[in-house]
C-alpha cells in the first residue's frame, strides 16, 4: 500500500468541489434561513416589547380613569347629599312654618273660644255670684 499522488489529487479536488458545492447549495441557504429566522424572532420580540409597553400605558391609563371615575363619583355623591341636605332643610323650614302657623291659628282659635265662653257666662255671673253670696251667707249665718 503505497500513497498515490493521483489519488490524493483527486481525493483534494473532489473535497474541494463537495465544498464549493454544500456551500453554494447548502450552506448559504441555511445560514440565509437562520439569519432570516433571527431577524423575525428579533422583530417579533421588539413587537412583544411594544405590546407589553402598550398594555402597561393601557393599564396606567385604566387606572387613571378608575381614580378619575372614583373621584368624579364621590364629588357626585357629595353634590347629590348635599341636594338631599338642602331639600331636608327646606322642608323642615316649612313644617316648622306651618306648625308655627298652625300654633297661630290654634292660640286665636282658643283666644275666640275664651272670648265667647267669657261673654256667653259674663250676663250670668252676677246672678251666680249673688246665689254663691246668699247661700255663703244662710249658711253661716
Amino acid at each position: 500500500m503505497s500513497i498515490q499522488p493521483s489519488v490524493v489529487v483527486w481525493t483534494v479536488i473532489c473535497f474541494l468541489l463537495l465544498m464549493v458545492i454544500l456551500k453554494n447549495l447548502l450552506f448559504t441557504p441555511v445560514l440565509k434561513m437562520l439569519d432570516n429566522r433571527k431577524n423575525k424572532v428579533e422583530a417579533a420580540d421588539k413587537k412583544l416589547k411594544k405590546i407589553a409597553d402598550i398594555e402597561a400605558e393601557n393599564e396606567r391609563i385604566l387606572a387613571e380613569e378608575k381614580i378619575r371615575a372614583e373621584a368624579q363619583s364621590i364629588a357626585e355623591a357629595k353634590e347629590k347629599v348635599q341636594q338631599i341636605q338642602l331639600k331636608g332643610k327646606k322642608e323642615i323650614e316649612n313644617a316648622q312654618r306651618k306648625c308655627l302657623s298652625d300654633i297661630e291659628k290654634y292660640r286665636n282659635d282658643i283666644v275666640g273660644e275664651y272670648d265667647k265662653i267669657v261673654y256667653s257666662v259674663a250676663p250670668k255671673m252676677e246672678t251666680a255670684a249673688a246665689i254663691f253670696a246668699k247661700n255663703i251667707i244662710s249658711n253661716r249665718i
